[in-house]
């Protein structure tokens, strides 16, 4: 009989065993998460504020309150220019990124300053679709200790300027304000003299005739007031690029989450990001009537003009040189008809 009821005893006690050790996992699936979120710039930014709010909203509703997010705004942990060293290193868990301020690290995302003369809408399905920008991306970036969860277009950069620009023509000889390496190669096939002056400082020097245009997002010339120093901006398209954002997370941190926890999150993430992409669309149309209100001429360049077809014989040089990124990158902005 001792003999039995130790027998019977045995699976009772590994079963127990085994309980204990299974809690813990458990009790990491059932607890609190904090989703800690670091932006920089205006926390009223469309992107910011469209973002986190359907991202909370999300997990509040798929998570009762269980998985939260605590926004660390205007920089508290890093800056834009921060972003390609914070996140891979743990610094930022979670943060909103300029993607092309990681070419540094990884030559591809250069290929979305390319002149490539797709939409709002046709950027967001090159960025969704299988192969498409995040998914050959988020493969360097992971390689790099991040990932990149989401994609989102501000839009095209905007040229701000003390005279009318409608053609590419209309660029010869002007000095212009060029952020990036890829603008200053756009501004010099133009025609123009490329000059690198800080975001802070646009005001000043087209106030001063530092210089006689600038490319600048297009929600900068509200949050700068440019329209009071300058009376004409166009849109080309994306003949100036594609204004990706991004919200980059730190990998380890990542794939450390709870997998039923992460699952929640991407959900929740995807939400988000499609919320934003449609804010932002909206918001670039009322900016427009609204800087008309304030005196400028505001040209949004269009397939339909005769002029689309002189920007994009003049800016062909420029998508050429897609060659010398990875056939991957490139696939999607072929796939839309653009390059060939």
């Amino acid at each position: 009989m001792v003999g039995f009821i130790q027998l019977r005893r045995r699976p009772l006690l590994l079963s127990l065993a085994a309980a204990s050790i299974a809690a813990p996992s458990i009790a990491r699936a059932q607890g609190k998460v904090v989703v800690p979120f670091a932006t920089w710039g205006s926390p009223t930014h469309v992107n910011i504020v469209s973002f986190l709010g359907a991202l909370e909203a999300a997990l509040q509703r798929d998570a009762g309150g269980r998985i939260t997010v605590r926004h660390y705004p205007a920089g508290q942990l890093a800056q834009d220019v921060d972003m390609p060293i914070a996140i891979p290193t743990g610094k930022v868990k979670f943060g909103w990124i300029t993607v092309l301020n990681w070419t540094g690290l990884i030559r591809d995302v250069g290929a979305l300053s390319l002149p490539t003369a797709m939409t709002m809408e046709s950027g967001a399905q090159a960025s969704d679709m299988p192969g498409g920008f995040k998914e050959v991306l988020d493969k360097q970036f992971r390689e790099r200790g991040a990932t990149l969860l989401a994609m989102t277009d501000i839009g095209s950069p905007a040229i701000a300027s003390s005279k009318k620009i409608v053609g590419p023509d209309d660029m010869k000889g002007l000095r212009v304000r060029a952020p990036s390496e890829g603008l200053a190669e756009l501004v010099k096939q133009l025609g123009g003299a490329p000059v690198a002056i800080p975001f802070g400082e646009v005001y000043t020097a087209l106030q001063h005739g530092t210089i006689d245009a600038a490319v600048i997002g297009f929600q900068g010339i509200q949050s700068q007031r440019v329209y009071e120093v300058s009376k004409f901006a166009i849109v080309p398209g994306s003949f100036t690029g594609m204004g990706m954002q991004g919200f980059a997370a730190n990998l380890q941190w990542w794939m450390g989450l709870n997998p039923k926890d992460r699952e929640i999150i991407a959900k929740a993430i995807r939400e988000a990001e499609l919320a934003s992409r449609a804010a932002i669309i909206k918001d670039r149309a009322g900016l427009a009537d609204q800087y008309r209100q304030e005196g400028m001429d505001v040209t949004m360049l269009d397939s339909s003009m005769p002029q689309f077809a002189a920007w994009k014989q003049a800016t062909d040089p420029l998508l050429a040189k897609g060659a010398t990124f990875s056939k991957e990158i490139m696939a999607p902005i072929l796939a839309a008809g653009n390059g060939k």
